[in-house]
């Protein structure tokens, strides 16, 4: 277990799921997970922030409309400048970088393929505070039909490396020697109704009573456990519909 309290620029340091179900999701994490959340107040949209022992790890926010997603945010020293870089490399601004009180500040893109994500400058919000333990963020893939075009996307915009793992269809990005995310071609056997974004791995211990966990919870499961490399992983959603994956390391 690694508790942290800051991250390098470029690489993730906050996730967070917007949905349209937050008072069933909540209750959904809390007994996959173990988290705890605390509300943040109407001032900031009822975001709640979710918790493993003293640490916060992820959080919830309720939107209107019917979709439900993941979404993975990356670190920034400056998000008003990673804004225009975003648009020099051919990504759009969902949102205009903003100051969000004395947490931090804030921007949402869509990358050239159109996969939104975010980007976090902290203030008093320093992002995930802990790793390799279960219930913590382990890992973000994104899913994409042009791997290559976002693979030069966003090396550029964060300053990271790429090594390719060709049988795969894969590139795993790097900050210095650290593996800090990875992007995977999707191809015509994809998983059927699965569509382009990034997907958020959480740690488990066990990663298969952890699927009967989310069925247990109104959840369903879309890749049922497997090995690889890595540890057993699976991918589920939540009872709104948003897709992640858990690993139980090997």
């Amino acid at each position: 277990m690694t508790v942290h309290t800051q991250h390098t620029a470029g690489t993730p340091i906050w996730t967070d799921l917007m949905t349209s179900d937050a008072g069933a999701v909540r209750r959904f994490y809390e007994a996959l997970f173990g988290w705890r959340f605390q509300g943040q107040g109407s001032e900031y949209g009822d975001y709640s922030i979710a918790f493993r022992e003293e640490h916060a790890v992820a959080a919830v926010v309720p939107r209107l409309d019917e979709q439900s997603a993941w979404c993975l945010y990356f670190a920034s020293g400056d998000v008003y400048t990673d804004a225009e870089r975003v648009r020099e490399l051919g990504g759009q601004i969902a949102v205009e970088p903003m100051q969000v009180g004395d947490q931090g500040h804030l921007l949402m893109a869509r990358d050239p393929n159109g996969t939104v994500f975010g980007l976090w400058q902290p203030g008093k919000q320093a992002g995930m505070a802990l790793s390799g333990a279960p219930g913590a963020y382990a890992w973000g893939e994104l899913h994409t039909r042009d791997a290559d075009r976002a693979r030069d996307f966003y090396t550029a915009l964060l300053g990271v490396t790429s090594r390719p793992v060709p049988e795969m269809g894969y590139h795993t990005l790097y900050h210095g020697d650290d593996m800090s995310a990875g992007i995977m071609q999707m191809n015509e056997r994809w998983h059927a109704g699965m569509q382009p974004g990034w997907m958020v791995y959480f740690e488990v211990e066990e990663a298969d009573r952890a699927v009967q966990a989310v069925e247990a919870n109104g959840g369903r499961v879309l890749s049922p456990p497997h090995d690889s490399p890595y540890g057993r992983l699976a991918m589920l959603q939540d009872p709104a519909g948003a897709t992640f994956s858990v690993i139980q390391p090997a």
